[in-house]
């Protein structure tokens, strides 16, 4: 708001002081006086000039104001201006002695006035004081004559005799009469499409006669803009009176009576004459010639002696020669030939006639531009793969003039074909060759004689066959332009290093468009004087070292398949920033990154780093799989941080519990198959196991109980088993001899038996040998007897957690709940005696 309220004070000191209007002044560096700007005031005279400014007032701006008329003595005090800009005021109509006062005036900008040219409105002595005078433009919108001619008054330019250029405006049948004759210093007649304040002013010339310039005969006229003129006809001899032209400017015109060859044929009386430039760019004709394009006479240029030749885009499709009336010396002066964007056939190898031409060498033309000549694509170029190229003893002469600098043949034909082993003769001088979009192939080639070529560009060629070496005839190479060549990635990986290490001054390499996803990770770095590095529109993921390259400023990374960038390849980038003061620059442009909690680091780097970056702000795809900019990712960084915190610790705790998960149930696997676990392991070494058999045990089971349910055991019990199911049992108070140790009885019998039942009872557990016996049982359970014990719990016992380590290692089959005393109520004998008959299986 400051800055608003500063301008607006300003504004009014400049234009309302005392109720007056007041310009602004500064000083005129040009001149040497002072600058006064009534420029945009809505002024609708000449404003009085303080006194203490008149005679240091040099430059004098009145555009964009409401004047109409020019009053006598307007600027009569204004003694020492020299330029005077009265343009885009509505002016109809000047006074006889509105100029009197500027003797010193050098400039006058008259343009965008309301004059119709009649005496009326300007009187014919009107310009005599400007004696000085070396610049007038009068231009204005001439469609306001609708279908009246527009005449200029014969004489009231007369009396102008230091005018040096005159831009104006004409009518479709203007003539310069003898009355412009007094115009001896005239150099510049611009009479073509003119801009002025960011306004055009278009040509009115309908017809150019052969008189149309008579009255210019004896001026020394060497400039001639006839620029976008829409002419009906042209005259041949039409430049007849103008014979010192030096540049000659018909581009944009328009011949609807005629073409390009009819305007060439006014420049036959130059012949044997010198001038510097004949521009003809854009010409169009009313004569429809297909598209196979015009023929023109180039005769007619090479009997002057030219130095610049420039007829772009004018739909030339021949060029013709007399060669009989040719003059070699003038075609020696020729140095600039521009040809591009035409419809020349030029041939399938770059055969121009011009590099026929025996003399070709020994001409002086330093740029030759015959690029373009048809509309191109990518997919308009032609390769033949199934030619077969030859690798030849010496290489292909190819004559260059001795003085060329430039060559642009870029487009010049869709199928040039395979290159060849070329020796370019007089090619030392040559800084500039441009042979993109030829459709060369099979570049496992040399080019020797152009050494000193300080750029290259083969771009939209077919390199996907390279010669490792092909660089090393070119060492002084700055800038070197490879994009859309169809690089194989496999050879830049495995060569890539070498085929680049012979451009020691390399400053800019292009190697956009060619589809490469790796790069070596040391390509670049003996190219330590590389400046810019283009790698745009490729697959890459992956960046390489750019460390040691301390003068490089810029690299291109857009378009390409990187959704972030790693670590290593950060750090990289922030080193080649510091180690060239932090003006290093990054574009990421076109890459899709990934705005999720993986690529945190990566989001902070974009915010934190120091390399410059092109604004920052990236496609990302968020973790919903919805399109976003890195930028509003980080807008809302609380909430993108709370999001990935929060899935972290939900990871965590997932995780962790399902190791305690796993771990348990691994655990309780473990304790629960133990035996088998032991035998896979056995089978895992190669050692098989077998079970025993019933028949290798001299009792079926031993019953192990107490004094309490003795009764119980051997009545009920042996009955069922026994007796009932031919069950054959070891019992204590019956096999066993009375008076011997009860510990070994009990060794003894589970030895001999091939089960055991173990009746748990409370008194059992009372006992003095309970744990011995209920560890030598745990100790019978082995990989050959795995379900050898069968416990039998008195229901109606209360199980102390002190046996856990006997429960936990028996099946639960082979636990078996029971009453054990009479009655027989609740006595699962069917149970007990399908647990004592299974067999043991081994898995």
């Amino acid at each position: 708001m400051k800055t608003i309220y500063t301008s607006i004070i300003i504004l009014l000191y400049f234009y309302l002081i005392n109720g007056e209007i007041v310009c602004p002044q500064t000083s005129d560096h040009q001149y040497g006086g002072i600058t006064v700007n009534c420029s945009h005031t809505n002024i609708s005279s000449v404003p009085d000039i303080p006194d203490k400014l008149l005679v240091n007032t040099t430059t004098l701006d009145l555009t964009f104001n409401y004047i109409t008329i020019l009053y006598n003595n307007d600027f009569l005090h204004l003694v020492n201006l020299r330029y005077l800009d009265v343009s885009f005021n509505p002016i109809q109509a000047l006074e006889s002695s509105s100029f009197n006062g500027l003797s010193s005036l050098l400039i006058l900008e008259f343009n965008g006035h309301e004059l119709n040219y009649s005496e009326a409105s300007m009187p014919v002595h009107v310009f005599k004081p400007l004696q000085s005078l070396t610049n007038l433009s009068m231009r204005s919108d001439i469609s306001r004559f609708g279908e009246q001619s527009l005449n200029l008054p014969n004489k009231f330019l007369e009396c102008l005799t230091n005018l040096k250029q005159l831009n104006i405006d004409t009518g479709k049948n203007t003539m310069f009469h003898n009355g412009f004759s007094n115009l001896i210093r005239l150099q510049h007649l611009i009479l073509g499409k003119t801009q002025k304040h960011g306004i055009v002013f278009e040509c009115g010339l309908s017809t150019v006669f052969n008189k149309t310039f008579s009255g210019l005969r004896n001026t020394p006229t060497i400039y001639l803009d006839l620029t976008s003129c829409h002419l009906e006809n042209l005259h041949k001899d039409s430049l007849q009176p103008l014979p010192d032209l030096q540049t000659v400017l018909l581009d944009g015109m328009h011949l609807d009576n005629g073409n390009i060859a009819d305007a060439i044929e006014m420049f036959r009386i130059y012949k044997n004459k010198n001038m510097s430039h004949i521009s003809i760019n854009f010409f169009r004709s009313g004569v429809n010639f297909m598209d196979t394009g015009v023929t023109i006479d180039m005769t007619i240029f090479l009997q002057i002696c030219l130095k610049s030749l420039d007829i772009r885009n004018s739909r030339i499709g021949l060029l013709s020669f007399d060669i009989e009336a040719l003059n070699f010396d003038n075609f020696i002066c020729l140095e600039d030939i521009q040809l591009s964007h035409n419809h020349l056939h030029l041939g399938g190898r770059i055969t121009v006639w011009l590099l026929l031409l025996p003399f070709f060498q020994k001409l002086n033309i330093k740029t030759l531009d015959i690029s373009n000549q048809r509309e191109l694509s990518l997919e308009d170029i032609t390769v033949r793969h199934n030619e077969i190229t030859q690798h030849l003893p010496i290489g292909l002469p190819f004559m260059l003039p001795n003085k060329i600098e430039s060559v642009n043949a870029a487009g010049v034909s869709p199928v040039v074909g395979p290159l060849s082993d070329i020796y370019f003769v007089g090619g030392k001088n040559l800084k500039f060759l441009n042979l993109s979009y030829c459709g060369f192939f099979d570049f496992n080639h040399t080019l020797v004689g152009i050494e000193n070529t300080e750029t290259l560009d083969f771009s939209f060629n077919d390199m996907s066959v390279v010669s490792k070496r092909f660089f090393d005839t070119f060492p002084n190479l700055i800038t070197l332009r490879l994009g859309n060549t169809l690089l194989d990635n496999d050879f830049i990986i495995e060569n890539g290093k070498r085929l680049f290490s012979p451009l020691v001054k390399i400053q800019n390499l292009d190697l956009s468009g060619n589809g490469l996803v790796f790069l070596p990770y040391d390509i670049f770095s003996s190219l330590v004087t590389l400046q810019v590095i283009n790698l745009a529109f490729n697959n890459l993921i992956t960046i390489p070292d750019l460390t040691s390259l301390y003068k490089l400023n810029f690299i291109d990374l857009s378009h390409n398949s990187f959704t972030t960038i790693d670590n290593k390849y950060r750090l990289m980038l922030d080193k080649t920033a510091e180690n060239n003061n932090n003006l290093f620059n990054l574009s990421l442009r076109g890459n899709t990154f990934s705005c999720i909690c993986e690529s945190t680091e990566f989001l902070i780097w974009l915010q934190e780093t120091g390399v410059k970056l092109d604004g920052g702000n990236y496609t990302c795809v968020d973790a919903n799989g919805q399109m976003s900019y890195t930028k509003t990712i980080q807008t809302q960084w609380a909430a993108f941080r709370r999001h990935c915190v929060s899935g972290f610790w939900l990871n965590m705790a997932v995780g962790g519990t399902s190791v305690v998960v796993v771990t348990l149930i691994t655990a309780f696997v473990f304790i629960k198959n133990k035996m088998k676990l032991k035998l896979i392991l056995l089978r895992m070494i190669g050692q098989n196991i077998f079970p025993k058999k019933r028949n290798e045990f001299l009792y079926d089971a031993y019953i192990i109980y107490t004094d309490s349910i003795c009764s119980w055991v051997c009545n009920e019990l042996r009955t069922e088993l026994e007796t009932n199911r031919n069950i054959k049992l070891n019992l204590r108070d019956r096999d066993h001899l009375p008076g011997g140790s009860h510990a070994d009885d009990i060794l003894e019998a589970i030895r001999d038996s091939w089960k055991i039942v173990l009746i748990l009872t409370e008194d059992f557990l009372k006992g003095d040998l309970a744990y011995f016996t209920m560890c030598n049982c745990l100790s019978a359970i082995t990989l050959t007897t795995p379900q050898r014990l069968i416990i039998v719990i008195d229901h109606r016992m209360r199980i102390p957690t002190n046996i856990d380590f006997l429960l936990e290692s028996v099946s639960q089959r082979n636990i078996v709940k029971m009453i054990p005393e009479p009655p027989n109520i609740g006595i699962r004998f069917d149970i007990l005696t399908e647990a004592i008959l299974s067999e043991d299986v081994i898995l």
